[in-house]
This record gives structure tokens, C-alpha cells and sequence, in this order.
């Protein structure tokens, strides 16, 4: 194609440096170019804009080259759509050695919902490691094949890929799915039963510990929320940085979709397992969540009543998630007890309702056996009057079940007419925030360009 048929995109010099042909590199193209030509063709728009090559373009104008070889992208055009052609051009230079300003730019231009599908490379680097004080590591204990228990590792298999919407799972969760398997026995030769019981909650826990080293269930599926692991928030360099906040600019916006409500509504969940699950419809109604390790502890106490007296509502409606035995019982009355007596909330202001797991729904929902109650519990003998000697944890309910009942539990509290108005009026939001993301974007990488 004609040299001077190929214009050079002026995107190309809002994005990167212009081309300095006085500058050692562009100095050592013009050579190369001069003695071997140009290897790689230039890639341009339909309608002749280059999208890859203008350094090449530049050096091939500098020797007063009459043709150069191009490979033509038909399903481009530089007038018809800019916004492609800008993702485009960035990604066709992404491989290029570039200054922080150019960075910062080129993430800008890439901005977009879909823009960074591509997999990222990491050098592998190798060091020898000092042995002073490093611990000894004894031999390598091998671990013995399952051979009398394969009925207990199919199950454990069928249930962890029939949850696979729910991942993660806990140990305890796969253990209760097993209760509902009529039949199910933890050894194949001795026929000993799968029951509620600590013997078999350890085969559990052993055979997930397997199957996850050897592939049969994946890491991810199975996760303990009692051991978190903190990692820290770093970055390879300004373009990765700037890449994620681009990716996140103006798209992370939520509506207040209860600010309408004429009361303030919590969810308080007694276990960290099961606030996982309920994440997703906690986030729906923007519902606040408090979740612990059986009792709350005081402070998110007193941040649940600071939220509600500082939003100035008429009532506040405590939504309460916890097991069916002594303390799960216990929770709920023991909780609207401290916010009246410790943090001043009046009794005719305060509504506590237990959403699960309760005696009716343990009746309704054809659940396992359940296992005995503690009687170490200072509250079993009231419990065990009133209930009898069973009890069942949340994990007894599958993940879609839990969802179910705690949702109809929120919308059961709700102005449902104002809730959907503001659901209406969050869509509106998102789609004018849509609009000027892009808008800003342009505004910002005219921003950088002058600044820098």
C-alpha cells in the first residue's frame, strides 16, 4: 500500500509519546527498516487508520519509503467508531515499553467491562534459599488408598457437585446434605451407618481433605470461614493499578434501596458459614449483616443501634438466622434484651423476628433426625421442655432454601411499593452513570495528555 495512503490515528499521540526522530531507538528502527525493510505489516482500520505501526509508519516517512506492507482490519473504522478503535489501539501496544503518563492513558482508553480477558504473564524467578533455621521436614508419609469407604466418597462427591451454585462449602454443610442420603454408611465392609455423630463428621472432614488433593473436588468448593487469611493489595506497576480502577470507575454504585422504609431493618446471622450464603440476599435489599460465632459480641451491638439511630427511623427490625437447639433458641431473645437494657432501645420500638431455623420448619421440611442437644447448655432443660431432647443446625437447610426463607422473612417487613420504586430508580441511575463513565473517560485521558 502507498505510504501515504495510511494516516496515523491522532488517538495514537493522546495515548502514547509522539515519535522523536532524533531519539537512539527510533534512530535504530530507521536502520533495521533501511537494511531488512519492514518485517511486520502495519494493521489499519478500513478506513486507513493505523492501529499498530505508527512508529514503523514514521521511520518508512522518514526514508521516503513509497510503499509499505499493511494487513487491513475490515470490521474497524476510525470515523465509524472511535470508542472500538481506542480499545484497540491500546491493546494492539500493549506489549510496548511505555512511561508511567502513557500507562495511565492506555488503561484509561481500555476501560470497559469485557477490555482484560487477557491472561497475564509472570516471569518465573529462581533463588537459592539460605537453610539457617529452616525446620527439617521428615519423610514423606504416603497416604493409603480408599478402598472401604468409596460408598461415603461418591456421596460426598454427588453432594459437593449437586451444591455447585453454592460454592463454598463448609465441611459441616456437606455433613448435613449426607444426614438426608437414606442408608448411607461410613465403612463398605462393616456397614456402620452415617449418623449425626462426631465419628462421622471426622470421616467428612478426612475424606474432603482427599478428595481435594486428589482432584476429585475442586479447592474452591469447600472453604473454612473461621480461619481467614489476609493478603495485601499490590500491584505489579501503575498500569495494573490504574487497569483495576478504570475497570471499577463509576460501576460500583449502589442505591440506599430501603431509604424509603419507614423502619431500619437488620439481618443478624449466628454463624460465619452461613452469612456467606446469605450474602447475596443481604446485598439485594442493601439489608446490613452481623454474623459471629454464636452470641454477638458487644460491639456490633452497639454499631447496629448506632446505624439505626442515626437513620432516624420509626422502628428497628432485627432479622434473626441461627441453629434450632439451646443457645440458637436462646439468640434472639438474649440479643433484643442487650439493645433494650444495654443501648437504651425502647421494647415498643424494637422488633426481633427469628426467620430460621425454627420447630415449625423442622417439622415441615422433612430434615435428618437431628442429634441431641448439649446438656452442658445452661439453657438445655428449658429447651428440652419445651422441644424435646433434638436439635438441627442451620447447615440442615440447603443454601437455596436458607435464601428462600430469609428473603421471604425481609420482604415480609418491607414496603414493598416503595422498595420497587427505588429499584426503578437505581436501573435509571446505573444507566445515565453509563453514559458518563464514558464521557469522563474521554475527559481524563484529555487530562492526562495535557498534563503530562
Amino acid at each position: 500500500m502507498c505510504t501515504s495512503a495510511v494516516e496515523p490515528a491522532w488517538l495514537n499521540d493522546q495515548l502514547y509519546d509522539p515519535v522523536d526522530d532524533s531519539e537512539p531507538s527510533f534512530l535504530a528502527l530507521v536502520e533495521s527498516i533501511r537494511e531488512h525493510g519492514i518485517l511486520e505489516p502495519l494493521v489499519v482500520s478500513a478506513d486507513g487508520y493505523i492501529l499498530s505501526g505508527h512508529r514503523r509508519h514514521a521511520a518508512a516517512r522518514y526514508l521516503e519509503l513509497e510503499r509499505i506492507p499493511v494487513r487491513i482490519r475490515r470490521d474497524v473504522s476510525y470515523l465509524g467508531d472511535r470508542d472500538e478503535f481506542l480499545r484497540l489501539l491500546a491493546s494492539y501496544n500493549r506489549q510496548r515499553v511505555k512511561t508511567t503518563a502513557e500507562q495511565l492513558r492506555e488503561e484509561i482508553a481500555l476501560m470497559s467491562d469485557d477490555a482484560y480477558q487477557q491472561v497475564r504473564d509472570f516471569r518465573r524467578e529462581s533463588a537459592a534459599l539460605n537453610g539457617d533455621g529452616a525446620v527439617h521436614l521428615r519423610q514423606r508419609k504416603r497416604r493409603s488408598a480408599i478402598r472401604d469407604k468409596c460408598e461415603l466418597r461418591d456421596a460426598i462427591i454427588g453432594v459437593v457437585r449437586a451444591e455447585e451454585d453454592n460454592w463454598p462449602l463448609s465441611d459441616r454443610a456437606v455433613h448435613y446434605r449426607l444426614l438426608n442420603i437414606p442408608g448411607l454408611v461410613r465403612n463398605d465392609r462393616t456397614r456402620l451407618p452415617y449418623d449425626n455423630t462426631a465419628a462421622s463428621y471426622n470421616d467428612v472432614t478426612n475424606m474432603l481433605t482427599r478428595l481435594r488433593l486428589d482432584g476429585s473436588v475442586p479447592f474452591e468448593a469447600i472453604a473454612d470461614e473461621t480461619r481467614p487469611v489476609v493478603v495485601w493489595d499490590t500491584h505489579r506497576s501503575v498500569g495494573d493499578f490504574v487497569r483495576r480502577e478504570c475497570d471499577r470507575f463509576l460501576a460500583d454504585y449502589f442505591r440506599d434501596v430501603l431509604q424509603s422504609q419507614p423502619n431500619w431493618i437488620e439481618l443478624l446471622v449466628e454463624k460465619n458459614t452461613v452469612a456467606g450464603q446469605l450474602r447475596r440476599v443481604a446485598g439485594k435489599y442493601t439489608v446490613p449483616m452481623t454474623s459471629g460465632r454464636g452470641y454477638s459480641s458487644l460491639p456490633p451491638r452497639k454499631e447496629m443501634v448506632d446505624r439505626f439511630c442515626d437513620s432516624g427511623r420509626e422502628n428497628l427490625v432485627v432479622i434473626v438466622v441461627s441453629d434450632f437447639d439451646p443457645e440458637g433458641e436462646d439468640i434472639p431473645s438474649s440479643f433484643g434484651v442487650s439493645l433494650r437494657d444495654d443501648f437504651g432501645v425502647s421494647a415498643d420500638r424494637l422488633r426481633i423476628i427469628k426467620a430460621a431455623l425454627t420447630a415449625d420448619q423442622v417439622r415441615s421440611m422433612d430434615l435428618h433426625e437431628g442429634q441431641l442437644s448439649k446438656e452442658s447448655s445452661s439453657r438445655y432443660r428449658r429447651f428440652v421442655a419445651i422441644h424435646g431432647d433434638r436439635a438441627w443446625e442451620l447447615e440442615s437447610l440447603t443454601a437455596d432454601q436458607l435464601r428462600e426463607i430469609v428473603e421471604a422473612a425481609i420482604r415480609g417487613v418491607l414496603d414493598l411499593k416503595a422498595f420497587e420504586a427505588e429499584v426503578d430508580r437505581e436501573r435509571q441511575e446505573q444507566s445515565e452513570l453509563e453514559t458518563k463513565r464514558w464521557r469522563l473517560r474521554e475527559a481524563l485521558i484529555d487530562d492526562v495528555t495535557e498534563a503530562d
